[in-house]
């Protein structure tokens, strides 16, 4: 059954009680967004260091990923870089809540974005583009910042708590123009027929039955299929949506695809692939290595790498 949009639930809905914790919870993110920079940031490595000592699955989950990943590297290493990306992540919390609650206007002298010629002249064509990304911690401020200089559509997932997902699509509407829920294609289609960025974060395991298998670092890994065939169905260019944080703020660039799509659904999927590794090597700790990727397995049956 299909989750509930916020348009769902009436505003007393969403003050039942027991919702109040969570309104609670919005209520002090919303304050926090009003911290001056350096400061969430500051607080943000902080809480990276409490989550790293407070959640040992997803420890093990990112340890596991960079066994896979990078087989070089030592034990010693796999664990700074694991409490790197946990410092990554406590900021992009803080990140997020500035993305909700704060005009990206705020943050626009720590931009640095060289690439506009790369959008300008793709859209020119008059068919709209379709933006592909990795999960990188500053992902919702990156998001919302890359408003400043383009009209994007994001692709986005519902949240299973409802006034969790209300907040964030009330508040993402102030920024983005029009948001798709990752399921309507038809709202995909039109936005690329109105000339629109459409935006995809391309690298996570949606199951076997949404994916093929491609690999990820050299290992087969479950890759979505369908940004290829909406790409040959619609003639609209791809460009990798590439951002990260900075020492003093954020960049991101735009890259122009080639020789993509192809007439093979494993082949489009190595190229999104070797393009998340491409962008994935210049700042390894804000990647998202605690997500499992490799869950799925090429072999169904077979356990998964997480596996205890």
């Amino acid at each position: 059954m299909a989750k509930k949009s916020s348009k769902d639930f009436t505003l007393k809905q969403l003050l039942a009680p027991k919702y109040w914790l969570t309104w609670l919870a919005m209520g002090i993110i919303y304050l926090l967004s009003f911290l001056p920079w350096n400061t969430q940031q500051f607080l943000g490595k902080y809480l990276g260091l409490l989550l790293y000592k407070a959640t040992p699955r997803r420890r093990h989950i990112c340890d596991v990923n960079f066994e896979i990943c990078y087989p070089e590297m030592s034990k010693e290493e796999r664990v700074e870089l694991t409490k790197q990306h946990f410092i990554s992540t406590g900021k992009g919390l803080f990140e997020t809540f500035t993305s909700w609650f704060q005009s990206p206007k705020k943050l626009a002298s720590r931009v640095e974005f060289n690439t506009k010629e790369v959008i300008d002249r793709t859209l020119e064509k008059g068919r709209g583009c379709i933006l592909i990304s990795g999960h990188f911690s500053p992902l919702d401020l990156c998001g919302s910042l890359v408003t400043l200089d383009l009209d994007v559509h994001p692709i986005y997932k519902r949240q299973n708590n409802a006034v969790f997902n209300w907040v964030m699509e009330k508040q993402r509407k102030k920024v983005y123009s029009k948001m798709i829920e990752r399921s309507d294609m038809r709202e995909v289609l039109k936005s690329l027929k109105n000339n629109k960025a459409v935006w995809y974060a391309v690298d996570q395991d949606y199951g076997r039955k949404n994916s093929v298998f491609a690999p990820f670092f050299g290992r087969q890994c479950a890759t979505i299929s369908h940004i290829g065939r909406i790409a040959k169905m619609t003639n609209a260019p791809v460009l990798l949506f590439d951002y990260g944080r900075t020492e003093n703020g954020y960049n991101y660039r735009f890259v122009e695809v080639e020789n993509y799509p192809t007439d093979n659904d494993v082949t489009n999927a190595t190229i999104i692939n070797q393009l998340m590794e491409e962008a994935i090597s210049t700042k390894k700790e804000q990647y998202l290595w605690s997500h499992r990727r490799f869950k799925t397995q090429p072999v169904k049956g077979d356990p998964s790498p997480y596996e205890r």
